[in-house]
């Protein structure tokens, strides 16, 4: 189909901006599957170069705004895992297009670039398209992915000079916990330093984050608990022997854990816990929502499983599509769609990689430090973390466990309810003297905007607009 009927009018006047060559080629002119759609954006997919033993090649997919790109905010998105990739996130939770079972593509109502330029990337190297030439890159850690994403976003304003002086925000979920109050810290420590061009930024927002230790494998058994998936003999014994022992073995509570996994079942959905799990026989089946969780937050393997499409059968999500993973993973790994993307041919597209090795201590430190010199330092960062109360694997409990027991003063009321279409959407506080709030997602699971995506753009456009941070 002709370029002329896919952009709107606005859009082909955006075609003669100046563009660098290099943005120039990564452009997105025909979208496999997207051919029966108008698409009211310019959109741009392919590699952005960081040092490594050799070339770090990551890649990027980023769909400009629909509303002004020129001065709307730059926000730069990727999932957690660690390892697991960003375009995740564009397929599946709030991107502008849904995959769906044909191979087609629908455009997404709620897709969170309607007033910001999104830039979804496969971060650290060696996730989704992203490669080296060596496989000692693929070997990282939080200090090393910091400096990596850092680097990433400067070759990003490089190569689209036209958006340096933009807004900048960043923003992540699950491990994300640990990404961006690293890469912030990077930020805002590198623009002090100086010796690189500045980057305008303004804060980030991060959902279900993987912040403490507690706020994974503990917090998810009292989830499991609260949510009546265990029985009352399993949780007291765990409770006696784990969460209220002076001493603990970590081999009996892992043991005392595996016991309540196998109670809640194997068909269970540790993500969102009131949604169905998918039950078509593809082999992301029983992927991340059993293996990878299972393995990486129980045995520590941060290379193990693909994540599953969740969801089939009779529910009443209007928005939710069972399993738009396992579209998401067949349109990838289409040739025609490499090479829209000016992706590496050769390459077999995984949600979670399987090749990074990551340091799995790190995921054990406490990222608290890190908020605390964001917020203490008075960088004027709108930090904004929000939370699915639905979810297990990264839970709302273990996340106001940690969120409280920093001890800044609350701004006015220290729960207020947040309304989407008249309904309660959640819950909101926000802490005096900083820019700093906590949300909750009602009925939201670990990816949000998968679940509810309406009250996640609200959440989105409020944060933006710097409604959620003021006091």
């Amino acid at each position: 189909m002709a370029i002329k009927t896919l952009l709107s009018l606005a859009l082909l006047a955006k075609l003669s901006a100046a563009y660098t060559p290099e943005a120039l080629a990564d452009q997105i002119i025909n979208l496999p599957g997207a051919e029966n759609l108008k698409i009211p954006f310019n959109q741009f997919s392919g590699y952005l170069s960081v040092p490594g033993v050799a070339t770090k090649n990551l890649h990027y997919w980023m769909v400009e705004s629909l509303s002004n790109p020129a001065t709307d905010p730059v926000a730069f998105w990727t999932n957690g895992g660690p390892g697991c990739s960003g375009l995740i996130g564009f397929l599946t939770e709030q991107g502008p297009f849904k995959p769906n079972s044909d191979g087609s593509l629908s455009l997404n109502e709620w897709t969170w670039n309607q007033k910001a330029n999104m830039v979804f990337v496969e971060v650290p190297c060696g996730v989704g398209f992203s490669y080296s030439d060596s496989a000692d890159d693929v070997k990282t850690d939080d200090k090393q992915s910091a400096k990596d994403n850092y680097a990433m976003i400067q070759a990003f304003f490089k190569r689209f000079p036209e958006y340096a002086s933009n807004d900048l925000y960043i923003s992540s979920e699950s491990y994300g916990g640990h990404y961006m109050p690293t890469l912030a810290r990077e930020i805002v420590d590198r623009n002090t330093a100086g010796a690189d061009p500045h980057l305008n930024f303004k804060g980030f927002a991060v959902g279900n984050p993987h912040t403490t230790f507690y706020s994974v494998i503990p917090s998810s058994v009292q989830s499991m608990w609260g949510h009546q998936l265990v029985s009352k003999p399993t949780w007291d014994k765990y409770s006696e022997t784990c969460l209220n022992a002076r001493n603990f073995d970590i081999f009996t509570c892992e043991i005392l854990f595996m016991e309540m996994y196998l109670e809640v079942g194997r068909d269970f959905n540790p993500y969102a816990l009131d949604y169905p799990v998918c039950v078509s026989d593809s082999p992301s089946r029983f992927g991340r929502a059993q293996r990878h969780w299972l393995m990486r937050h129980v045995l520590g393997n941060s290379s193990t499983g693909l994540r599953a499409a969740m969801g089939v059968g009779e529910f009443d999500g209007a928005d939710y599509e069972p399993c738009a993973m396992n579209y998401a993973i067949s349109y990838l790994n289409r040739a025609d769609v490499k090479a829209a993307l000016h992706v590496k041919t050769d390459v077999t597209w995984e949600e979670c990689s399987r090749s990074i090795r990551y340091s799995q201590k790190d995921g054990a430190h406490s990222m608290v430090p890190n908020y605390q010199y964001l917020i203490d330092g008075k960088f004027g960062l709108d930090i904004l973390v929000f939370s699915g109360d639905d979810d297990s694997v990264c839970s709302t409990e273990g996340t106001q466990n940690w969120i409280w027991s920093m001890g800044y003063r609350v701004a006015g009321r220290k729960w207020r309810p947040w309304t989407v279409a008249n309904q309660t959407a959640g819950y909101l506080t926000k802490w005096a003297n900083t820019r700093f709030a906590f949300m909750t997602v009602h009925g939201a699971g670990h990816e949000v905007p998968s679940y509810k995506p309406q009250a996640a753009l609200d959440l989105w456009n409020s944060y933006l607009a710097g409604e959620l941070t003021n006091e």
